[in-house]
């Protein structure tokens, strides 16, 4: 089997399981399921993952790496601390409507419950590298100095919160709109000085 075939084949799984994990809950899609979403045999799932878990942890590995490699490529591209603030609500509030099943699965499916040695997702890659920004800001004096759980809280809290909204079906516009209110309240309680 060619590369991009496997890439070919773990791109299908991926998309299949992305959703449903997200939709029915993990417990409630088996490997006959995505066979038959897929249109894989249950062969070629096994020939690529050993089990159900597998799956679950190559989607746990690739949603978090995807969110972490867009806030990465956002905050790089800004240039100055507002812009990369700014631009991490912006990137996570795109991400949610380019790809709402990857942020459900990301935000509302209970990872410790089938992935006992993953991380919860606050503590996942791109919220560690969120924490990383935080703490070099706080550290440059840009950001009150307080407790990286609260400074986490009162930039990711409102973020999340709004994401979770959206995928409710509460706000009905696109989030892209909401990332300038957003900033300004998150700047009044982080910034030393007012932005």
């Amino acid at each position: 089997m060619s590369e991009k075939s496997r890439d070919l084949t773990k791109e299908k799984i991926f998309e299949y399981c992305i959703k449903n994990f997200a939709e029915n809950g993990y417990s409630n899609v088996g490997i006959r399921n995505i066979s038959e979403g897929t249109g894989l045999s249950t062969g070629a799932i096994y020939y690529h993952f050993s089990s159900k878990e597998k799956i679950a942890q190559f989607l746990y590995d690739t949603a978090t790496g995807l969110i972490l490699d867009r806030i990465r490529t956002a905050v790089e591209k800004t240039a100055n601390d507002q812009e990369a603030l700014k631009s991490i609500i912006f990137t996570l509030f795109k991400l949610t409507e380019e790809e709402p099943h990857l942020m459900k699965y990301a935000l509302y499916v209970k990872h410790k419950d089938f992935l006992h040695e993953a991380p919860p997702i606050c503590s996942s890659k791109p919220f560690e590298y969120i924490k990383k920004f935080i703490k070099a800001k706080i550290k440059e004096g840009v950001f009150e100095d307080m407790d990286m759980v609260i400074a986490a809280s009162l930039i990711m809290g409102p973020v999340i919160r709004i994401i979770q909204l959206k995928m409710d079906g509460i706000l009905k516009q696109d989030l892209m709109k909401y990332t300038v209110p957003l900033f300004d309240g998150i700047a009044r309680s982080i910034y030393k000085k007012q932005v």
